[in-house]
């Protein structure tokens, strides 16, 4: 396991994210206010070891595949908790803050879903 968190809350416009650009963006709990309603807040966590292309992603009770990992993402992701996760399949992340991934469209997530990577 290299990352593993719990949801704690999922922000009013999190959904409108998901349908329009197939993504969400988490954060731990110690997201800034003006940020609150666009991510999914989690507990905090180490990473214990870089995400990579090949591994996977668990997510209420999904599985993907990480295709890419922005240039940004790991540091993100270590400082803050903070990633965005694209689900639509694509090879390479748009963004530096991006991890691409594989295996279906967007979870449908509740408080208290388990996030993890392996």
């Amino acid at each position: 396991m290299k990352y593993e968190v719990t949801v704690t809350a999922i922000g009013d416009f999190v959904l409108q994210l998901m349908r329009t650009r197939d993504a969400i963006i988490i954060f731990d709990k110690d997201v800034p206010y003006h940020y609150m309603n666009m991510v999914v807040s989690h507990t905090k966590s180490q990473v214990r070891e870089d995400i990579v292309p090949g591994d996977k992603l668990y997510i209420a009770g999904s599985e993907y595949t990480i295709t890419d990992v922005g240039a940004e993402a790991m540091e993100t992701l270590r400082a803050h908790g903070h990633v965005t996760l694209v689900f639509s399949g694509k090879d390479k992340v748009e963004q530096p803050g991006q991890i691409m991934l594989s295996g279906g469209g967007a979870p449908r997530l509740m408080v208290g879903d388990t996030i993890r990577f392996e």
